[in-house]
């Protein structure tokens, strides 16, 4: 006997074809701390380096005009990863160099993917803001319900373990 078209059976799925949303772990202040001191090793690298190269070249081989140029260089440098570790690996990833080093994530509350301007929003207003007032911003997460920063509740983003 056929089963009519308007009659839905449901079947059981395979387990692999089921979709399993685990509930995810909020990342301690210890985890969050360490991935920001990996970024911002990263990030003061560049300059330091090319500082040190400048005033070699402009003292030893009196050349003001190559320092400056490796100064330059550098800046430009430490702002392209600023912006690459920052947004881009954030926006397509959910972690930038520190996190995904350390085994954590950001995510946002609502599910929805991480964009370029939640990104932005996080990094580049929500983290001078979070210091601007001695680093209150980020010790909020300590007696928050949720572990965010400032940054986090301005952006509107979790940090979770990977």
């Amino acid at each position: 006997m056929a089963v009519p078209s308007s009659v839905q059976t449901s079947r059981p799925q395979p387990a692999a074809a089921r979709s399993y949303r685990r509930p995810q772990q909020l990342a301690s202040i210890g985890l969050r701390c360490s991935a920001f001191l990996l970024d911002y090793i990263l990030t003061m690298l560049i300059p330091a380096l090319t500082v040190l190269l400048a005033v070699y070249f402009k003292r030893r081989w009196n050349a003001p005009g190559f320092a400056s140029f490796l100064l330059i260089s550098g800046y430009l440098a430490t702002i392209a990863l600023l912006l690459v570790n920052g947004i881009y690996l954030c926006e397509r990833y959910g972690q930038s160099f520190g996190k995904r080093f350390i085994g954590i994530r950001i995510v946002r509350e609502d599910g929805a993917p991480l964009t370029y301007r939640t990104a932005a929003i996080r990094h580049f207003v929500g983290y001078p803001l979070s210091m601007l007032v001695g680093g209150l911003g980020f010790l909020w997460a300590l007696w928050d319900n949720k572990q965010q920063g400032w940054h986090d509740k301005l952006a509107g983003t979790l940090v979770v373990k990977d």
